[in-house]
Formats: structure tokens, C-alpha cells, sequence
């Protein structure tokens, strides 16, 4: 798991010159320290030189400990690949200085009563990679949070879409009933106007056959009327031949 303190591999090497450029002002310190440690063994009595020989002392501390930290951030830097003979190194080189420097501690403890806190250096390098563990375990907790939530995200997006592409398909089921409906609806008007017109038909058909009926009806009874006529003129011509032939007799 790396950090990502670093812009880019540009940024990267910059702030490898950097820690480079500081080990060697720390090299050049150490020195300029043993000289001024000589001269203060010479002159033990003066109380300014000491003063400023116990606060470079200190700086050298400090400067140690940037160097801890910026190595340590480097190194977990996602760039770290293209610099890591550099960085192994500078670590290196950085912990003979420190070796170098805490034996200067404790000759400077010994003759000058220096006042230091042994395995401060060690000990600040321990809380520096503590913190870093837990801004590393921060950090994967956040993205394992984040992770998380896009899970549940594209999990609610997935519904979503599935309850669209079922809202979609009933849709084109309605759209398919509807239309079959449409031509069902169609047929029964064609067949309801075929009805209506069977029915009209029918209608005419009847009227038409009681018309014929009832002219039927006046035919028989003229028919039964004109034969009733016809015998009554048969039987009248019959009684007058009858009667006109008897006296010629």
C-alpha cells in the first residue's frame, strides 16, 4: 500500500535532489561539529561557544529527523520504483550520519555535559512510521468506504435498470394487447355492421313477405269471390236454358 504525496515523477525527483542536497549539508555538519567540539575541548570555559555548539547539536537533530521522515514518505510514494537505488542510498549514507552523530552525543555528554534523550532519533522514527500506518490504514479504510459505496451504488443502479427494462417490456406488452385489442375491437364493429345490415335485410325480407302475404290473402278471397260469380252466372245461364228449351217442347 504506497501514499501518494508525491504530483507526479517530476515532483518526485525534485524532492529526491532535495533529501540528497540535505544528507549532504547533514555530512557537512557533522564535520563542521567534530571541529567545533575540538575547539571547545580547548577552550571548555567559554559559555557562548558552548551554548552554540549544544543548539547546532540540536539542529542536527532536527535535521536527522526530516531526512527520517521525508525518506519514509519517499519510499511509500507510488513513484518510488524509478528512485529506489537513490532512496537505498540515502538511507544508507544517512544512517552512518546518524551512527556518527550519536557518538558525537555522548562525547559531547562526556566533556561538556550534554544533555540529550538517547534513541530520540529512533524513537521519532518509530512514531513516524506509526503515523504512517495509520494514515495507511486511514487511507484504505476510506477507499474500502468508497469502494463500498460504488458497490452499493452500481448495486442500486442495477436495480434501476432492471426495474426500467421491466417497466420497458410492460410497456411493449401493453403496446401488444393494445393493438391486438385494436384489431379485436375492429372485427366485432365490422361484425356488429354486418349484423346491422343482416338485420336490416331480415327486416326488409319480412315486410316484403308479409306484403306478399296480405296480397296473397286479397288474391284468394277476389279468386274465391270471382268463382263464387262464376258458378252463380253458370248456374243462372243453366236455369234459363232449362227453362227457354221446355216450352218449345
Amino acid at each position: 500500500m504506497t501514499i501518494d504525496i508525491i504530483a507526479n515523477k517530476a515532483d518526485f525527483q525534485r524532492h529526491l535532489n532535495g533529501c540528497e542536497r540535505r544528507l549532504n549539508d547533514l555530512t557537512k555538519s557533522l564535520q563542521i561539529i567534530e571541529n567545533l567540539s575540538q575547539n571547545l575541548l580547548q577552550n571548555n570555559n567559554n559559555q557562548e561557544k558552548q551554548e552554540l555548539y549544544f543548539n547546532q547539536l540540536n539542529d542536527i537533530i532536527s535535521q536527522i529527523k526530516f531526512l527520517y521522515s521525508s525518506i519514509l514518505k519517499l519510499e511509500q510514494c507510488s513513484y518510488s520504483f524509478h528512485g529506489k537505488k537513490r532512496l537505498n542510498f540515502l538511507k544508507i549514507n544517512l544512517e552512518k550520519n546518524q551512527i556518527k552523530f550519536e557518538q558525537i552525543q555522548k562525547y559531547s555528554q562526556t566533556k561538556f555535559g550534554y544533555e540529550y534523550k538517547e534513541n530520540d532519533i529512533q524513537q521519532y522514527n518509530n512514531e513516524q512510521q506509526e503515523q504512517l500506518i495509520k494514515l495507511i490504514n486511514k487511507n484504505f479504510n476510506d477507499k474500502q468506504i468508497e469502494l463500498d459505496y460504488i458497490h452499493q451504488h452500481n448495486i442500486l443502479v442495477n436495480h434501476i435498470e432492471k426495474d426500467l427494462t421491466d417497466l420497458n417490456d410492460t410497456f411493449h406488452d401493453l403496446h401488444r394487447i393494445v393493438h391486438e385489442q385494436g384489431t379485436m375491437v375492429n372485427n366485432i364493429e365490422l361484425s356488429l355492421t354486418n349484423t346491422d345490415n343482416m338485420i336490416y335485410e331480415a327486416t326488409e325480407n319480412v315486410k316484403t313477405t308479409v306484403q306478399i302475404k296480405k296480397r296473397t290473402k286479397h288474391i284468394k278471397w277476389i279468386l274465391i269471390i270471382i268463382l263464387i260469380i262464376a258458378f252463380l252466372l253458370l248456374i243462372i245461364i243453366i236455369y234459363f236454358s232449362i227453362k227457354l228449351s221446355s216450352p218449345l217442347r
